[in-house]
């Protein structure tokens, strides 16, 4: 087994997401319907390379063995961050095609953003970039900060306006998924660190 293998779950895991917002914005939900399904295939692609590691870890150098174990933590991130994009396609579902609430700006800036930092984590998985790994962690306060931007938002919206209520739940429940990608990737950049240095840090602290 190579990198290729993981790497190719966690691209997956990114069109997943980035179908999942295309069809929350277009309120598309045959694209919506699709990523719902192509999740299968993501768990399927997880176990398969949890199998093979765990397979070969009765031998091998050190460095080897410091990316199995760093690899069996990150397959498990990449699958939930598959289910997150799943939860957003599921909502898009749950709207329907022509639905009354807009989604706010916030929550479209917050999926441009978590889309990069999945696709800048995989870029330094595949680098063993460290001082980007390290970069990226910082960047979580920012999805924070627009998670409770769009929470407000969307409260205020159900208040001001009942008749808005289910359609604003579900567009928290989509921004919580956005927020929770953001903080496993994260926890993959922490391991990039470990594959490199052989420490574990934990930096996904959040400063906001």
């Amino acid at each position: 087994m190579t990198d290729d293998v993981l790497l190719e779950l966690g691209r997956r895991v990114e069109a997943a997401l980035t179908n999942a917002l295309i069809a929350l914005q277009r309120h598309d939900l045959m694209l919506a319907d699709k990523v719902v399904r192509e999740d299968f295939e993501i768990n399927r692609l997880r176990y398969q390379i949890e199998e093979q590691i765990t397979a070969r870890l009765s031998g091998g150098d050190a460095s080897e063995v410091r990316w199995m174990v760093a690899a069996l933590y990150v397959i498990s991130e990449l699958e939930r961050m598959g289910d997150h994009a799943e939860g957003i396609a599921k909502v898009t579902l749950m709207l329907g095609q022509n639905p009354a609430l807009p989604v706010p700006a916030v929550v479209n800036e917050m999926g441009a953003l978590t889309i990069s930092i999945v696709d800048r984590t995989l870029a330094a998985l595949d680098k063993r970039d460290v001082k980007a790994a390290r970069a990226l962690c910082r960047e979580d306060d920012e999805i924070d900060s627009m998670y409770d931007r769009a929470y407000q938002e969307l409260i205020s919206t159900m208040v001001s306006d009942q008749r808005h209520i289910t359609e604003a739940t579900y567009m928290i429940w989509m921004t919580h998924n956005l927020e929770r990608i953001a903080d496993r990737a994260t926890n993959i950049c922490e391991r990039v660190i470990y594959l490199v240095t052989g420490r574990v840090e934990e930096l996904n602290v959040s400063k906001y």
